[in-house]
């Protein structure tokens, strides 16, 4: 759920694996909820809230419009 209207909302940052911080939630207890049922036992994470001019959705919207290597 890419966040395009710069609306408040909130994202997960993954301590060991920052590269999986693209999903964003509506609500912080929507990112907690998912945040629990995705990490693996010792997994750290916290709820960042973000708003108009989000780099992580800006750089996942941009990842999306990349052409895909062939092979």
């Amino acid at each position: 759920m890419d966040r395009k209207d710069g609306k408040v909302h909130y994202h997960i940052r993954w301590t060991q694996i920052p590269p999986l911080d693209w999903q964003s939630f509506h609500t912080r207890v929507e990112a907690e909820a998912a945040a629990q049922l995705l990490a693996r036992w010792g997994e750290k994470y916290g709820i960042e809230e973000q708003g108009e001019g989000c780099q992580r959705c800006r750089d996942s919207a941009n990842a999306k419009t990349l052409p895909q290597a062939r092979g």
